[in-house]
């Protein structure tokens, strides 16, 4: 039997080497769950909105604000766990995942990962977090985003072994000491109270992510496509264009109590988009 033909991956994105420094083993308070949102009452009245407002919305901008509200009324799950003590924040802001593709010829096995964090959304409407999060995620594939371009350049010359080391350090006086390190592109509380990706966009159906400990996130919710299944409606099944959210949730921060209450509070978002999602 030969060795195995290996070969260094010398010009892989800088998020492989963040996600080498992140997931050391597999232990972890990790629960998850799948939730499916019925879309037929939003996506009626999608159209008209986007017109009105002259943005397009997509799912990820529906279950931010959804979310947003669900913990508003949840303040016991918008915080975070710093030492062995729990924190509450006074707002909720989102991080939402932003792909950024590699350059030409190598859109793929050099695409990267960043974000983009939308503050107090529990303040804007919908349109408002779809216009502020394009903008933020143009900045950020442009690499003129000031909060995280100089980070994630920073890691280009950090070794592979350092890296869980440098995401455990900046984590620590970020959150731990709460500490303003702005002036090494590390904005202050840059993950926020819950983290939104999209996968549904790039065709997969659904997901599940996996909790990042330096970011101090309890809750992420993943987003597949939207796609028509058989649903029992009024004792008769139908055809309904469904939303599966895949979410993951801190065991050590929430439990199902939280977890089932903010399922039925999200569901009647959509239920109701005209009083909560498209006023």
């Amino acid at each position: 039997m030969g060795k195995i033909k290996l070969r260094e991956y010398k010009e892989a994105p800088t998020f492989r080497k963040i996600a080498m420094g992140t997931w050391a083993n597999a232990k972890d308070p990790s629960v998850y769950g799948l939730l499916e949102i019925d879309m037929k009452k939003t996506l009626e009245l999608l159209p008209e909105y986007e017109k009105k407002h002259q943005i397009k919305v997509s799912p990820s901008h529906l279950v931010g604000k959804a979310l947003s509200l669900c913990m508003k009324n949840r303040p016991e799950i918008n915080g975070l766990i710093r030492g062995s003590k729990l924190y509450l924040r006074d707002h909720v802001s989102l991080f939402y995942q932003v792909s950024i593709p590699g350059k030409k010829g190598h859109e793929i096995d050099q695409a990267n990962l960043s974000g983009a964090t939308i503050e107090k959304a529990e303040q804007k409407e919908v349109f408002q977090i779809a216009r502020e999060l394009s903008e933020k995620a143009s900045l950020v594939r442009e690499g003129k985003d000031k909060e995280y371009s100089k980070n994630l350049n920073a890691f280009k010359y950090i070794p592979w072994w350092f890296s869980k080391y440098y995401l455990n350090i900046a984590s620590w006086l970020v959150y731990g000491l709460n500490l303003d390190l702005s002036f090494l592109g590390i904005p202050k509380d840059p993950f926020g109270s819950a983290m939104i990706t999209n996968v549904g966009s790039m065709g997969i159906d659904i997901g599940f992510a996996p909790l990042c400990p330096y970011t101090r996130v309890p809750l992420i919710l993943l987003l597949g496509s939207i796609q028509e299944k058989a649903v029992v409606v009024d004792g008769q099944v139908v055809a309904r264009e469904v939303l599966p959210i895949g979410v993951t949730f801190d065991h050590r921060f929430i439990d199902g109590v939280h977890a089932s209450q903010m399922a039925k509070e999200l569901k009647k978002c959509f239920e109701e988009p005209e009083k909560f999602l498209l006023k």
